[in-house]
């Protein structure tokens, strides 16, 4: 008799779009007699982003719809940022140059696993990529250097944390390494970002009317006012002010209060004309240049 096989020890999450239903059924079909313990899913950011604190690993399928459905993605990727494994299950997004938003922000630079056929061969290579991921997630993360730590409120709807993900996925594309909240944050929220900030050449203000009211409001609790501060006195020599709104172009008529006496010296880099969510070249290539 053949001995019975080992079932791996690993808390695994796997993340889909609702529409890829029984796609995520399949998969789990697949693995779950390889592991010790019930295969959880996560299709709705609030349930996902609960089930991640109790998981060791993601299994994200990568779908067009999922590329849609940032919200989902940034919800488990911000808890399990070092232990998220790409499966393919659309043919049509096996290009990973073509991948957008926070699909191409946090998984891009991963191998995925071809899961648009769902053969024997397939469900080993997750559950050994599932195992890796865990070995993976356990080490101490090692500190980076990065060129820019980008500093932005998130805005209505949060469409200025999508347009900082366009930018740092754009500055990505010059060699620019940029620090981005959600993905490089882990333990300690206030650690983290003083860590980012000190272990970046440059302080990149992503400037909007809301985050110059966040500054001049002083309320000590916001993140981007203490971002501000401690960059002010770590930084204050390289911080570079990204305009994404026309009125932030103007120093002069635009700024005010406590942004504007911080940031007196500071030429502004015009971001603001931006169309369907996406920068011009030129402006990227005028940013990277400042940087």
């Amino acid at each position: 008799l053949d001995p019975p096989e080992v079932l791996a020890d690993v808390a695994v999450l796997v993340v889909h779009d609702p529409a890829d239903e029984s796609l995520a059924q399949q998969l789990i079909d697949a693995i779950q007699p390889r592991l010790s313990v019930p295969v959880c899913t996560g299709s709705l950011v609030a349930k996902a982003e609960q089930e991640a604190k109790n998981a060791e690993v993601a299994l994200l399928l990568v779908s067009k719809k999922l590329e849609e459905n940032w919200e989902l993605i940034e919800a488990v990727a911000k808890i399990l940022p070092n232990s998220l494994v790409p499966i393919l299950i659309d043919e049509a997004m096996a290009n990973t140059k073509d991948w957008m938003g926070a699909l191409a922000w946090y998984i891009s630079e991963d191998l995925f696993i071809n899961f648009c056929k769902p053969t024997k061969d397939a469900a080993d290579w997750v559950m050994s990529e599932a195992v890796a991921a865990k070995g993976r997630a356990v080490g101490a993360p090692e500190r980076r250097s990065f060129h820019a730590f980008l500093s932005h409120e998130w805005g209505k709807d949060k469409w200025v944390h999508k347009m900082a993900i366009e930018l740092a996925l754009r500055l990505r594309d010059h060699d620019i390494d940029v620090w981005l909240d959600a993905q490089q944050v882990s333990g300690s929220i206030h650690g983290s970002m003083a860590d980012g900030i000190d272990s970046s050449t440059v302080f990149l203000v992503l400037a909007t009317k809301g985050y110059m009211e966040k500054i001049n409001t002083g309320d000590r609790s916001d993140n981007c006012l203490k971002e501000f501060q401690y960059a002010g006195n770590k930084r204050f020599d390289s911080i570079v002010v990204a305009a994404l709104e026309e009125d932030m172009t103007k120093p002069a008529t635009g700024w005010t209060g406590r942004f504007q006496l911080a940031l007196t010296r500071q030429a502004p880099v015009n971001l603001s004309e931006c169309s369907n969510g996406t920068f011009s070249d030129e402006a990227i290539e005028r940013l990277a240049n400042a940087i």
